[in-house]
């Protein structure tokens, strides 16, 4: 698709699969201009939040020299819809919209991840139901280009990337608009014309322009797992470095400074869910799921408010979800630590939850609680 650029009408040639409405290009306000704009992202210290359009000629060098920006490892990152999703406009038949399926992999080497990529590159680019990217958790940096066809960089060196984007003649703009901020539809390559498609995708086969087989190749190759949209937590760099000086002050905790606090969240929630649906291991591993209550805790404690409220705002649902599981809780498994009933400090040291296995259950005898002890 190309777009008229600016006054002089030079065209900016846009991916097949967004295609705007021709009334669109009709408004007398229209203007499409290359060029980023950027905001520091609220509540994560550090951070900040480029997004980008470019020319798609440029855009494989340019993903590859932002690529940077993640360092020598990152993980994949690629976002479709469901194969029952046919229609252009991406809803379903009954017009209940349909949210896309998110796949990360596991760290690799970010140079073997392009390699991996370059023969999907340009069906990726321009598919109008697929979003990609690669990312760094522990530096909280993030490359995507999304469904809407726009670049997104979350990076705390804001600075290099206005270095990269400036080597491509992209220049901050204090308004900027991009071809989704207009009435459009999104398209499949597959539901596209062999000769309408851009010379770069008629070299493929039908079945091969199809989002559904070459995403499922991808997943196979990259060995990736679906996420959901609970587990989009974003740390940035510095947030992450006042965790690390965090943890490992702790003598009893055994932490390495590359590892992602965020893991330990997701472990957190993983256990309420486990719990909820009924725990059958032995207390030893019951008492190692609250000890990573524990560390979120003790983290919690000793850093700034902000970082604290949202880390706290992460895990309140599985909060709220284990408070409420919890029975007999004027008595606590942990007895040797716990002394009195703090209330609402540390509650998931009280009590058990409501279903648990015959080893909790031999485990909970074995230290009498069951007798009528406070």
């Amino acid at each position: 698709m190309n777009i008229p650029s600016g006054s002089n009408g030079a065209k900016l040639r846009q991916p097949c699969g967004l295609s705007l409405w021709p009334s669109e290009l009709k408004r007398p306000d229209f203007c499409i201009e290359p060029g980023y704009y950027y905001t520091q992202l609220e509540e994560c210290e550090g951070a900040f939040r480029f997004i980008a359009l470019s020319d798609i000629d440029a855009l494989p060098q340019l993903l590859h020299d932002c690529s940077t920006l993640v360092s020598d490892e990152s993980f994949f990152i690629l976002e479709y819809y469901p194969d029952e999703v046919e229609t252009e406009e991406g809803v379903e038949d009954d017009d209940t919209p349909v949210e896309p399926t998110v796949f990360y992999s596991p760290y690799l080497p970010t140079a073997e991840i392009l390699e991996i990529l370059q023969p999907y590159l340009s069906r990726l680019i321009h598919d109008g139901f697929v979003g990609f990217g690669i990312a760094n958790n522990r530096l909280g940096a993030e490359i995507f280009y999304s469904e809407e066809k726009a670049l997104t960089i979350f990076t705390a060196n804001h600075i290099r990337t206005m270095d990269i984007l400036g080597r491509y003649h992209l220049h901050h703009r204090a308004e900027i608009l991009f071809p989704a901020d207009f009435a459009h539809n999104h398209l499949s390559l597959s539901s596209i014309p062999q000769e309408e498609l851009p010379a770069e995708l008629q070299q493929f086969k039908p079945e091969e322009l199809d989002y559904v087989n070459y995403c499922a190749e991808l997943v196979d190759l990259f060995f990736m797992t679906a996420t959901s949209d609970t587990d989009n937590f974003f740390l940035s760099a510095s947030e992450q470095d006042t965790i690390a000086e965090i943890m490992l002050k702790q003598d009893e905790i055994e932490w390495d400074d590359e590892e992602e606090f965020v893991n330990l969240l997701l472990d957190w929630k993983d256990f309420v869910v486990v719990c909820k649906a009924g725990f059958e291991d032995d207390l030893a591993e019951y008492i190692e799921g609250l000890i990573i209550r524990d560390c979120i805790a003790m983290v919690c404690s000793q850093c700034n408010s902000q970082l604290r409220h949202k880390l706290q705002q992460f895990i309140a649902e599985a909060d709220k979800t284990f408070k409420h599981l919890l029975t007999e809780t004027s008595k606590s498994p942990l007895r040797g630590r716990c002394t009195k009933h703090p209330r609402n400090l540390h509650f998931w040291h009280w009590g058990v939850p409501r279903e648990y296995g015959v080893e909790m259950r031999r485990d909970l005898i074995r230290i009498g609680w069951y007798q009528n002890q406070a």
